[in-house]
């Protein structure tokens, strides 16, 4: 390395002292960074040596990181999956064994002592089942779903209830990429029932206040925003005028702005909210788009290809159940009768619903949410109707009238006239005898009704028939469903002093099954008969509560069901442990390639930032020469002086 010249003639002696000593600084700098990058191993030690390499630097240190967080991400992932199958590989052992023991049982040559120590024993499996169900990962519930920090299922109402979340734990693999990593109890263990669906429409009506995302448009593809054009009027006379909807959040804001922009414009149309979308008015013929193919008219229900004049559009925008939807708007603004309220029986314990003060669809289901019957409800995924559920195994949930129509009208009773006959009796449904009466209803003043149930597939079906029946006969009977609580109600108006009752005929098991084989003996009552639809959740803990029951009640019947459930259950378990370990395995794969991408990074990085040895100890011998060299060739220049020119 070459050594600066400081050697100059007819200098002043303080310009000589600065040069000697920045050529020193200079030095001692390079020294410095020399020596600085040899200890830090870095071909730069700040972004301004080599700013191009510092940015690429990090570009790579950044990827880097998340790459290590990806890879943390996939080791708890592939660890909570690993703890997942490990249980559900026990619960199949115990469901072997609880399998094991209904089949022992289903035998008529075991007594009932037998049995009853057998109950024992699936009550102890149970036991088992539910400390798997609350099993913990890394201090996490591995069943819980997105609820991980507390018991997902607990003891309730004489059974089991999971109180976990529905949803998925879900890790981040990639930039732009998830896996999930959990199931949540419901689905392995069945914590929760059936929806209870009345099959009424609740489908509120279009007001203006009704946002946007609320819609399901008219294409079913929800509301699209952006630019009509309107052209009303043919040939030169013709006005054509846009409409800009983005910002609007409401369909009333769609409404106003047609208007508005008609009016300013000077054209004839208005938009109007109708019954169930937008309504267009014109004095002409009038044509309507967009600039999106018409992609945006369509959604909402206003495209016109063909000049149109008088109304136009109302078509049906699918108006969705919010939580802020008011109840009087629900089912197209007939509104819901609230005063009742609903009778919700769960177990052993009875509560009434008051729903008086309700006003919104939210306000109902927290009425329902905190009752403390362990329903479930919610609004189901169409946006049309309420949902509930169960989520207590080994009980039996019935939702019913309190005098009023609440149930009925919300479409969460649990026996209405649009239940079907197959869903009766825990889906045992109602067997009928083919030509034939299937049970006779005695009057109280001794006339008779035989009920034939040919061709019934629903409750109001049978309802229906029964009261034909009584017509055809000339009998003042007369069916419908109980005004509190579920079930058929038999009135008699006759004025006998006998009593009303329902007996069986040509050995028909319907009248049981419908719940109606009773007599009644107050002359003031009517015959109402059983609920028989209680739901029930659909699980393994339902399915071991029903075998303990029964080995407890010496039912062989009861066994057989179980144990038919459980078979049934252990082949739904075994494709859930097939899904946990596709997702381990494509897990394990994904934290391949990442591990591999991270090698790739770091070897980019090592090329970029790395510092070459050989390289950089050649330069700092360099720069020490030099350094040494600038010292020696400075201290001799400025210790010249006159005398050293005169000699």
């Amino acid at each position: 390395m070459a050594v600066s010249p400081i050697n100059i003639a007819r200098v002043s002696q303080n310009l000589q002292t600065n040069f000697v000593l920045s050529s020193l600084r200079r030095t001692q700098r390079d020294l410095f960074l020399a020596q600085t990058q040899i200890a830090t191993g870095r071909s730069f030690v700040t972004p301004s040596e080599n700013p191009i390499a510092a940015g690429r630097a990090l570009d790579f240190s950044q990827a880097l990181a998340r790459q290590e967080q990806f890879v943390a991400n996939v080791q708890y992932g592939d660890s909570l999956l690993a703890a997942a199958d490990s249980a559900l590989s026990e619960l199949n052992s115990l469901l072997v064994d609880a399998s094991s023991i209904a089949s022992q049982n289903v035998s008529n040559l075991t007594g009932a002592d037998e049995r009853l120590s057998e109950a024992e024993v699936v009550a102890a499996i149970r036991r088992q089942v539910q400390s798997v169900a609350n099993r913990r990962f890394n201090g996490r519930y591995i069943f819980g779903g997105r609820s991980t920090v507390s018991l997902p299922f607990i003891d309730a109402l004489g059974g089991v209830a999971y109180v976990g979340d529905l949803g998925f734990l879900r890790t981040r693999v990639d930039t732009h990429q998830t896996a999930q990593i959990s199931t949540p109890g419901n689905e392995v263990f069945g914590g929760l029932s059936r929806s209870v669906q009345g099959g009424v429409d609740l489908t509120p009506v279009l007001r203006e206040t009704v946002r946007l995302d609320a819609l399901n448009g008219a294409t079913g593809e929800g509301i699209r925003l952006g630019t009509l054009v309107f052209r009303e009027g043919e040939g030169e006379g013709a006005t054509t005028f846009l409409v800009d909807l983005s910002g609007a959040d409401t369909i009333g804001d769609v409404a106003d702005r047609i208007t508005q922009a008609a009016q300013d414009a000077g054209a004839s149309v208005t938009a109007s909210i109708g019954e169930r979308g937008l309504v267009i008015q014109s004095n002409g013929p009038v044509t309507i788009g967009d600039r999106s193919g018409g992609e945006i008219a369509a959604s909402l229900g206003l495209l016109v290809t063909e000049p149109t004049s008088g109304e136009i559009g109302g078509a049906d925008l699918g108006v969705r159940i919010t939580p802020q939807t008011a109840v009087e708007d629900l089912a197209g603004g007939e509104g819901i009768d609230l005063e009742g309220g609903l009778l919700i029986t769960n177990g052993e314990r009875t509560v009434t619903v008051d729903l008086s003060g309700a006003k919104t669809v939210q306000d109902v289901l927290n009425a329902i949410n905190t009752a403390g019957v362990f329903v479930l409800a919610r609004i189901n995924e169409a946006g049309t109707g309420i949902d509930l559920y169960n989520q207590v195994s080994g009980s039996a949930l019935r939702i019913g009238e309190n005098g009023g129509t609440t149930a009925t009208d919300l479409g969460i009773r649990t026996m209405s006239p649009s239940t079907p006959l197959s869903e009766l009796n825990a889906g045992v449904g109602v067997t009928a005898v083919e030509g034939q009466e299937d049970f006779r209803i005695t009057a109280r003043d001794g006339s008779t009704v035989d009920v034939n149930l040919d061709g019934a597939q629903t409750i109001g079906d049978v309802i229906d028939l029964i009261n034909a029946a009584a017509e055809e006969a000339g009998v003042s009977v007369e069916a419908s469903l109980a005004e509190t609580g579920n079930g058929i109600r038999i009135t008699d108006s006759t004025s006998g002093s006998g009593n009303l009752s329902v007996t069986l005929l040509n050995a028909s098991p319907a009248a049981v099954q419908l719940g109606l084989l009773k007599t009644v003996t107050d002359p003031e009552a009517a015959l109402v008969g059983d609920d028989v639809r209680p739901v029930r959740t659909d699980g393994i803990m339902d399915a071991l509560f029903q075998l303990e029951q029964a080995l407890r009640n010496d039912d062989t019947r009861g066994i057989t069901e179980a144990a038919d459930r459980l078979d049934q259950l252990r082949n739904e378990l075994v494709r859930q442990q097939g899904i946990v370990g596709a997702r381990s395995q494509g897990i394990t794969q994904k934290r391949r390639q990442i591990e591999d991408a991270k090698v790739v990074t770091q070897r980019f990085l090592s090329e970029i930032q790395d510092l070459d040895y050989a390289e950089a100890t050649t330069k700092l011998q360099q720069t020490l020469t030099q350094f040494q060299a600038n010292l020696q060739v400075g201290s001799a220049l400025l210790n010249l002086s006159l005398l050293d020119f005169l000699r």
